[in-house]
């Protein structure tokens, strides 16, 4: 079903007129990602905004797993690293939302200012804009504020892709949500001017069209988590709202440059769920970095297979 849904909107896409000669040139694509620069809004009760990954590689260790458990490895963040990790050293993930000051602290001390990473990919007749945004700590509770139900992880890689054509209109756009995200048809896309306005969920920063509560997709989000959400009574929902409006500075990014690029390890330390009244359970690692997602390998097919939003 997602191959038929996938190859009736690539050619939706294949079908939209041309206006003018077929000689039209496109931008350059260093000017198409200055040119739509995402405009994130986020959550009043959101602690972090999308900065450089810097401060977060200041203050962590990288780690391999041994026999005895995960030990700090010396030496520069190596290209590859399959099987390592990056762990925030000051603070722990397994104190879950109470650990989101200490995330917030510790980023505060390195005064950085709001980043997107942005690279840009020609396929085909189709111009793909990724906007990658960083946050170094991911604090999920489907309340505000956070209850005892939580879902945590140290680390948080989202995005914001704008789909162009071979003459740079853009022709929709897709918001990074949880599992995978949502698409829409760029004359639907909330804008100021030509850049996008994005409303960022709180705790999660998972993005989204509009401001306000938005029910989880179970195509989007683990079936499994929904569920458990309801049986204790709460909304499976993540939530937007008009706060802090957030314009950050656009840094270029290749598949190996920053040399962080390379880097194919875990974005962060083990990742726990707390569902009251169990103590917290380990559910894995922080993120990938962006050239290790689906959606830098197929920077089209990828967006186009989301659910339309």
């Amino acid at each position: 079903m997602r191959r038929l849904v996938l190859l009736a909107a690539l050619a939706a896409l294949a079908l939209v007129p041309a206006a003018g000669g077929s000689s039209e040139q496109a931008p350059a694509l260093g000017t198409l990602l200055a040119r739509h620069l995402p405009i994130l809004v986020l959550h009043p009760a959101e602690r972090f905004r999308p900065v450089s990954v810097d401060g977060f590689l200041a203050d962590a260790d990288l780690q391999s797993l041994t026999p005895s458990g995960w030990e700090r490895l010396d030496g520069p963040l190596p290209a590859g690293g399959v099987g390592l990790r990056l762990d925030q050293r000051l603070c722990r993930a397994i104190d879950g939302v109470a650990a989101i000051s200490c995330y917030a602290s510790a980023e505060a001390a390195h005064g950085a200012t709001p980043v997107v990473y942005g690279a840009a990919f020609q396929v085909g007749r189709r111009i793909a804009l990724q906007y990658w945004l960083w946050y170094p700590f991911n604090a999920y509770s489907p309340t505000v504020p956070p209850g005892e139900l939580w879902q945590v992880h140290e680390g948080d890689w989202e995005s914001v892709s704008v789909i162009l054509d071979a003459r740079g209109r853009p022709l929709l756009a897709g918001y990074s949500q949880h599992g995978e995200g949502q698409r829409r048809a760029w004359a639907r896309v909330p804008k100021q001017g030509r850049r996008p306005r994005v409303f960022v969920a709180v705790g999660s920063h998972a993005n989204y069209f509009t401001p306000g509560k938005h029910r989880f997709d179970p195509r989007i989000v683990e079936p499994v988590l929904i569920s458990v959400i309801r049986q204790k009574g709460l909304e499976p929902v993540d939530r937007t709202g008009r706060g802090r409006v957030v314009r950050p500075r656009l840094v270029r990014v290749s598949a190996t440059s920053p040399s962080w690029m390379a880097f194919a390890g875990g974005w962060g330390e083990d990742a726990y769920i707390r569902v009251p009244p169990s103590e917290p359970a380990r559910y894995g690692n922080g993120p990938p970095g962006p050239a290790f997602h689906e959606q830098w390998r197929a920077p089209v097919a990828d967006v186009l297979g989301w659910p339309r939003g």
